[in-house]
């Protein structure tokens, strides 16, 4: 009997260990490093986050996402100390008007994007380089084959879904972070969101990755 606690003390003891030597860490969207909102009825705009007139795209305070639109985001993944492995990964996105039942997809994108990224092209400097599609929708080629997750949207409030496989496929560098774009591929919709930049509100704090990892 004293043989059989003693072995039982020391298994809660590594199983508390463990727990104690697990960390979480969240990322709003203020973390990114790249991020953009392109759209094919501005497809020269990079932050075509709601539109306010003719040709006219407020910056700031909400995103109405329709289907021909898409978000793009990079969280950088500096803040995970070295030799760790990804337990849990979430992401979070807040919404605050839902029309019909749209599915959001996320995916990783392939394709590597930044300055003057928009509905045409990827880039604009040094070069112009186009999507292989419109809108960064070119499978295998812009952006994955295959859904990381799928946002479910038929109520307001705060939506969440696994991504851990792509954080751990980052943070091993099995896989170069472009970060991801997500798309409404059902034609519902749209949703209208907090903008994900809002550096004149704490919006961006509502959306987050939410990072789990251990020592190796």
């Amino acid at each position: 009997m004293t043989r059989w606690r003693h072995f039982a003390g020391i298994s809660v003891f590594l199983l508390v260990a463990g727990a104690l030597d697990a960390r979480t860490i969240t990322l709003t969207a203020e973390d990114c490093d790249q991020m953009a909102i392109i759209s094919a009825k501005a497809p020269r705009a990079g932050w075509a986050g709601v539109l306010q007139g003719a040709l006219v795209y407020d910056t700031q305070g909400q995103m109405q996402l329709y289907p021909d639109m898409a978000l793009l985001m990079r969280f950088p993944l500096t803040q995970i100390p070295d030799k760790q492995r990804i337990t849990k990964a979430e992401l979070t996105m807040p919404v605050t008007y839902v029309a019909g039942s749209p599915h959001i997809h996320v995916r990783r994108l392939l394709a590597d994007w930044g300055v003057g990224v928009c509905h045409l092209y990827r880039r604009t400097y040094p070069d112009k380089v186009e999507w292989a599609q419109p809108g960064g929708r070119g499978a295998s080629t812009d952006r994955h084959n295959k859904d990381t997750a799928i946002f479910r949207m038929e109520k307001v409030g705060d939506h969440t879904v696994d991504v851990t496989e792509d954080v751990e496929l980052w943070y091993t560098k099995a896989a170069v972070n472009r970060g991801w774009i997500m798309t409404i591929e059902n034609q519902s919709g749209p949703i209208y969101t907090p903008s994900p930049y809002a550096p004149n509100s704490a919006d961006g704090k509502r959306w987050k990755l939410q990072v789990t990892f251990e020592p190796q």
